[in-house]
């Protein structure tokens, strides 16, 4: 059964094309677990038919604004709790105490 996630990023473009990849996604299923993100290792497609029987992949900026094509997602694994690094790169500034 196919499933929709959803995905934040500051532009489309940032998303890697037929690669594994990792990154964070948040489950769209009903329920009580709604919303809980995931980091996983994934394989993207921006091309629907390009990954028969993949899951829906809705794209959103930071800001919730969201992109009007779905791309297709494929899970490989699941890559752990968090992606080392700043949340939201350089949009913390020298805010995050060290």
């Amino acid at each position: 059964m196919e499933k929709e996630w959803v995905i934040f990023v500051p532009s489309p473009e940032d998303l890697v094309e037929g690669k594994e990849t990792l990154v964070t996604i948040r489950d769209l299923s009903p329920g009580k677990k709604k919303y809980n993100a995931r980091v996983v290792k994934a394989i993207l497609s921006r091309n629907l038919e390009n990954l028969p029987g993949a899951d829906t992949l809705w794209v959103r900026s930071w800001i919730g604004t969201l992109y009007p094509r779905p791309w297709a997602i494929r899970i490989i694994e699941e890559a752990g709790d968090y992606i080392p690094g700043s949340p939201h790169g350089e949009t913390l500034g020298s805010t995050v105490a060290s």
